[in-house]
C-alpha cells in the first residue's frame, strides 16, 4: 500500500508523542487522497518534505474528523440566553474534513514537481494557455 510516510516521521513533522489510534488506516487514506489529487505523480523514491509534512496533516484531520463523529452530540453552537444548541452531522464533518484536506493539498503541493517535471497540481490547462498566448 502506499504510504509516504511513517509513524516516527509523523511524529517529528508534528512534535507529537504519539500517532492516532488507527494510524495505519488513516495513512492509507491520506497517502491515497494526495495520490489521486496529484494524479499519481509524487516520485516515491524521493518524496518531497512538503508531501509528508500535508501527509501528517490530513492525518491529523482524519483523525479529528472521526473522534467527532464518535461523540455523542457533537455541538456545533450554544446561545445562553435563549438557550438553543445545534449540533454537527456526520455530513458536516465530512464535508469540513473534505475542506480542510483541499486547503492542505493547495497550501503545501502548489509548488512542488512531481516526477513528471510538472508541478503536482498541474491539471493540463497550463500547456494550454501557455500555447494559445503563444499563437495570439
Amino acid at each position: 500500500m502506499l504510504q509516504y510516510i511513517n509513524e516516527d516521521e509523523y511524529k517529528e513533522l508534528l512534535g507529537t508523542d504519539s500517532v492516532p489510534d488507527n494510524f495505519t488506516q488513516y495513512l492509507n487514506d491520506a497517502s491515497s487522497y494526495i495520490n489521486y489529487r496529484t494524479r499519481a505523480r509524487i516520485d516515491t523514491d524521493d518524496i518531497h518534505e512538503n508531501v509528508k509534512y500535508a501527509t501528517a496533516l490530513i492525518i491529523q484531520e482524519i483523525s479529528k474528523a472521526e473522534t467527532l463523529k464518535e461523540e455523542v452530540g457533537n455541538l456545533k453552537s450554544q446561545n445562553i440566553e435563549g438557550w438553543s444548541e445545534s449540533y454537527a452531522t456526520p455530513e458536516e464533518i465530512e464535508e469540513t474534513l473534505e475542506s480542510k484536506k483541499k486547503d492542505i493539498i493547495k497550501r503545501y503541493l502548489w509548488n512542488v514537481i512531481g516526477a513528471d517535471g510538472n508541478p503536482l497540481l498541474y491539471c493540463g490547462v497550463w500547456l494550454w494557455i501557455k500555447s494559445f498566448l503563444y499563437i495570439q
